[in-house]
């Protein structure tokens, strides 16, 4: 490198350990990463696309890159980010943004909602498609870390081991009913966090002790009492009503499966009643929280446990087309991930620029201004 030394994210990158045989070296590691990165930055999608970038974009790059032998070729990005351990880039990718990106400001609460992505594209005749764990931030608007479920395992495993890559003090976890597992609540309140889970029928016994203590309430229809928080809201729009109803019980004598969960001190219950075209239906959903909210709280923490969908899956999807890329080998393609969700955090974090990611992708191409590198 030449003027890009002290810059913060290619200080990370220059820590990541060269895997190639050194003898058959004739680009520098740190160029491919730099080009790769900022290629993806700029709306590349493919390997063949970030050669093209970096032949396109010679001059520029060499204004900060050695670029001893010129512009690598596909075929050396894609050979490259094979041999780099995913493992090694995830942890330099963590530690950037534990770093550099996400910034709390006094002891106010985080929301981390963690949910799983399925690399369609990676699916091959021989191997199933490659599953990962994300979890978001709501506060800082990123993503945090990320990890690769186990081909022969799922998400229940995965959770563990990415929670013990988040700083969980002060922070809340949100997931999916499939997650609402003691192992995990276990790993989430020993590293100082918080949870707030869905309670469905893969927990029966939980499950069925919180439908009947819902049952008792619903019959009476009671909307204040000292024993339990109510709030409730109204949306009209696009043709549709809709009335969420949430109730939040601290006395919980009559769950008795509620001294398993460890840190477990409240129960909700939310209502959510629609109508569309005078059709009505009605969702109830359950959840287990390790702290104390109040029932407009609960409501809130549950709607934003979706950014994680709209956010992050979303605009992977949408303006990453990740989805779509066939890379089938293990390590390029999760690599490519982590390329993706870097690139993802630096223009979400961007207020320089309007417009949505696909086009803040596409203005970065446009301008020979190294936003990204300095």
């Amino acid at each position: 490198m030449k003027s890009c030394q002290n810059n913060t994210l290619v200080k990370y990158i220059n820590t990541i350990p060269d895997p190639r045989c050194e003898a058959m070296c004739w680009h520098n590691f740190i160029d491919i990463l730099v080009i790769a990165i900022c290629a993806v930055f700029c709306g590349v999608e493919t390997w063949k696309g970030m050669a093209e970038f970096g032949r396109r974009k010679q001059a520029w790059l060499s204004t900060f890159l050695e670029l001893p032998h010129g512009i690598p070729s596909h075929d050396t990005f894609y050979r490259t980010f094979c041999l780099l351990n995913p493992e090694v880039f995830k942890g330099c990718f963590t530690r950037w943004i534990s770093d550099t990106l996400r910034q709390f400001t006094g002891d106010g609460l985080d929301i981390i909602p963690i949910d799983g992505k399925c690399l369609r594209g990676s699916r091959s005749r021989s191997k199933k498609a490659i599953h990962l764990v994300s979890a978001w931030s709501v506060r800082s608007g990123i993503v945090l870390c990320q990890r690769k479920v186990d081909g022969k395992s799922n998400e229940i495993t995965a959770v563990p081991e990415l929670l013990k890559s988040i700083c969980l003090k002060g922070c809340l976890i949100t997931s999916d009913a499939l997650n609402c597992q003691k192992v995990i609540v276990k790993a989430c309140v020993n590293q100082g966090g918080n949870y707030l889970l869905p309670v469905k029928r893969n927990q029966p016994n939980l499950h069925k002790q919180i439908s009947a203590v819902a049952d008792k309430f619903w019959e009476s229809n009671p909307k204040s009492s000292s024993s339990f928080h109510y709030a409730e809201t109204r949306e009209t729009g696009h043709g549709r009503k809709e009335l969420r109803m949430v109730w939040v019980i601290e006395d919980l004598p009559d769950i008795p499966e509620a001294k398993k969960w460890q840190g477990l001190q409240q129960i909700g219950m939310i209502q959510r009643d629609r109508q569309i075209d005078n059709i009505v239906t009605t969702e109830v959903h359950y959840y287990i929280m390790s702290q104390q909210q109040s029932a407009a709280e609960l409501l809130d923490i549950a709607r934003k446990h979706w950014e994680v969908e709209s956010k992050l899956h979303w605009r992977l999807d949408v303006s990453f087309h990740e989805d779509q890329n066939k890379t089938t080998n293990s390590n390029a393609i999760e690599n490519l991930s982590i390329l993706n969700r870097l690139c993802l955090n630096i223009h979400t974090q961007d207020t320089t620029t309007k417009g949505s990611i696909m086009l803040k992708r596409l203005a970065a191409g446009w301008n020979d201004e190294p936003k990204l590198i300095s």
